[in-house]
């Protein structure tokens, strides 16, 4: 392993490059950027001691985004033997990575969960749950528009009775059908900045939370950026006022999720 430094503005690795090792964060923050019709889009920042680039290492597959540094920052840079000696010698770097592998199995038995919902097969048993989560719950959720651009398709606040609750695009003639029927479906023009599935509103262990579902360019909830770039792919919600933006930092799918 190596301690490198970069200065603000240096890429540290391009969308599209061999996965050739991993980065670990030390000090300064970096930009993760994917490009859309060739220009480029921010999805996020990361900060110190974070792992960046470690899933195109474990899947052996080309680089899925840009890495930037938004500041000057100290990198230690792993190849692919160190960085799997450091996380079987390290309950730290284990710890999270096994958690970022449990996300991805639990967002694939949601998925599976969903379904069924979508299809009507486990109809009754949803109309069971939903009876005693109403029952438990004292909380409303609500959804609107944050934006003059947005509120032309959202118009107004609406309650969201029935979690979850899944956001997404309406396909093209040439792409068919997502794979959840969204229950709210917006239009997009290309380059398009909200996948056909793209987040999701759930209610959990008591709590709302925000799930991205694999999106083409993320979810950032609160300042957070969550989605395959990024650490995990859930965000809580806090009671009052959530602003969750889909499709990168200044994309025009900003949404107010408000919890009374």
């Amino acid at each position: 392993m190596s301690l490198t430094h970069f200065a603000e503005g240096q890429i540290l690795f391009r969308e599209g490059d061999l996965a050739d090792g991993v980065f670990r964060l030390l000090s300064g923050t970096i930009d993760i950027l994917r490009e859309l019709d060739g220009d480029p889009i921010l999805l996020g920042s990361v900060g110190p001691v974070q792992f960046i680039g470690e899933m195109g290492v474990l899947e052996n597959r080309p680089r899925s985004a840009t890495a930037r540094a938004a500041s000057e920052v100290q990198v230690e840079f792993l190849n692919p033997a160190e960085f799997l000696e450091q996380i079987a010698s390290s309950p730290q770097a284990a710890r999270e990575l096994i958690q970022r592998l449990c996300q991805r199995l639990r967002e694939a038995d949601d998925r599976i969960v969903n379904d069924e919902r979508r299809s009507g097969r486990a109809h009754k048993n949803l109309k069971v749950a939903s009876k005693h989560t109403a029952v438990s719950s004292v909380q409303t959720v609500f959804l609107a528009a944050k934006n003059p651009w947005l509120q032309q398709q959202l118009q107004a606040r609406f309650e969201l009775s029935n979690l979850p609750f899944v956001i997404g695009r309406r396909p093209t003639a040439e792409e068919g059908p997502p794979l959840w029927q969204p229950d709210l479906t917006l239009d997009d023009v290309a380059p398009f900045r909200l996948s056909r599935n793209h987040f999701m509103i759930e209610q959990r262990d008591g709590a709302y939370h925000v799930r991205d579902l694999c999106s083409t360019l993320g979810t950032i909830v609160n300042g957070e950026p969550i989605g395959n770039h990024f650490r995990t792919d859930d965000a809580q919600l806090q009671t009052g006022d959530n602003e969750v933006i889909a499709g990168g930092s200044d994309s025009p799918f900003a949404f107010s999720v408000f919890i009374a």
